[in-house]
């Protein structure tokens, strides 16, 4: 299923603003944690300096005033403490606590961790003074316990967002330029030699199918391009004998003065052969060039099938009574269709021609035809059968023998004068008219075209 590039642009997007929210709201929780902690840091800042200021004026130790929720340690110079409001009569040795190492270090340190004499978790926090070390804590409920720990988390979590964000924009990125590195490697494959598309991903999206339609256009182009080559070619070969052959009866006759009538009418008889080839050769040259354009001179109308066969039998008559060929028509007299009367004529009349040259004398040509109505648009479509029961198609040669100036060697040779386009108009006079056409042998013997024509 073809997902539209607009709803892809939406849900990435999407999760880019979803991961920003998120990141958005980690920080405004951090900094109400930030908040709340910094509250707490400052209240045993102010009980550190209180302390203090009791101790250098004389205070007891025990007459220092602090809330009772506050405890206050303090500790000579070699860290052994001196008094602690939380255990008058336990005798301690040196401690080392990590505040007390940062207080060492940076003349204070705050830390939250488990009191190991008390049993329960504190903010502690440190101050180096002059000859002692005075430490207050605050001992912290659950609520504050985690907001400490998620205080301590928040940078592993803002590195995992980033870490996030980064690959949800590399995904995205990757994800619309797609359509990009696929043209890239369109443009790869127009300069190598294979020309192979079939290794070109596109994405599944609007993007997708507009860089598909550029590749067939240009294949197209490429196939057009080659085929006007091999067309030139083909033409300019095709041209050559009848030129050649009119130009050489001609001057035969200017460098023979002393020939006789008979023979003069002879060549020029031969010469009028070659210039109807000629003339045949480009007018069919010339309807697949406004088949392959699809010219507008080609207009539609009303073509009554039996009178187009009529016409055609009539042309035709000197060649099927000179072959002893029958031509028959098993279909009803009103029979008729919308479509080009010019290509009809032109489809028949090539199939009898092939019929008289290449199938042998003495034969029958039956052409049937039939209404095949097409559901629901109220339109039809004609289905034909063409048949003769002459010398068939040697069958190597079948799949190609509706290719331009293609001839079958032993059958369609110039001697017989065809210009080897006949079929391939048949072909484009069925396309024209958005049919299909297929030839096969006979079993009995000949050959049988079936096809259809669209009214249009």
């Amino acid at each position: 299923m073809r997902v539209k590039y607009q709803y892809n642009l939406i849900l990435y997007f999407l999760i880019a603003l979803s991961i920003l929210a998120l990141a958005f709201l980690t920080m405004s929780y951090n900094k109400e944690i930030s908040y709340n902690l910094k509250t707490l840091k400052a209240e045993l800042v102010l009980y550190n300096d209180i302390a203090y200021k009791s101790i250098m004026a004389n205070t007891p130790y025990d007459s220092i005033p602090a809330p009772s929720k506050v405890r206050f340690t303090i500790l000579d110079k070699e860290k052994i403490v001196l008094y602690d409001n939380f255990n008058h009569d336990i005798e301690y040795d040196t401690i080392q606590r990590k505040e007390l190492t940062l207080a060492d270090q940076f003349g204070v340190g705050t830390v939250f961790r488990k009191s190991h004499s008390v049993d329960a978790d504190f903010l502690f926090h440190a101050k180096k003074y002059d000859g002692l070390y005075i430490r207050t804590a605050i001992m912290c409920g659950n609520e504050v316990a985690e907001l400490v720990e998620n205080e301590q988390r928040y940078m592993y979590l803002i590195a995992l967002l980033f870490v996030i964000l980064a690959g949800a924009v590399f995904f995205m990125t990757h994800k619309l330029s797609r359509p990009i590195r696929a043209l890239g490697k369109f443009v790869e494959v127009v300069k190598s030699p294979d020309k192979d598309y079939s290794k070109i991903n596109f994405s599944n999206d609007e993007f997708g199918e507009i860089c598909k339609r550029v590749i067939d256009t240009f294949d197209q182009f490429e196939k057009t391009k080659l085929y006007k080559q091999q067309l030139s070619q083909n033409v300019s070969h095709e041209l050559k004998t009848p030129i050649t052959a009119i130009r050489a009866y001609l001057e035969t006759i200017l460098n023979s003065p002393d020939m006789s009538r008979e023979q003069m009418l002879k060549f020029i008889d031969k010469a009028y052969s070659q210039s109807m080839r000629l003339s045949s050769l480009i007018l069919d040259v010339s309807t697949l060039n406004k088949l392959d354009e699809r010219s507008d001179t080609f207009q539609n109308e009303e073509v009554i099938l039996s009178k187009c066969l009529g016409e055609i039998s009539d042309e035709l008559d000197y060649k099927l009574r000179q072959n002893n060929i029958t031509l028959q028509t098993l279909f009803s007299t009103n029979l008729r269709m919308n479509g080009c009367y010019t290509l009809i004529y032109s489809l028949f009349k090539n199939l009898i021609d092939n019929s008289i040259e290449h199938g042998g004398e003495n034969i029958t040509i039956t052409i049937r035809a039939g209404i095949n109505q097409i559901p629901g648009d109220g339109g039809y479509r004609i289905d034909f059968s063409y048949t003769d029961n002459g010398k068939g198609i040697p069958e190597e040669n079948i799949p190609r023998i509706f290719e331009r100036f293609y001839r079958i060697e032993e059958g369609r040779t110039r001697k017989r004068g065809g210009t080897g386009l006949g079929l391939a108009i048949v072909h484009s006079a069925v396309v024209y008219h958005r049919g299909e056409i297929t030839v096969e042998n006979r079993p009995e013997g000949g050959v049988i075209f079936k096809f259809h024509l669209y009214s249009l």
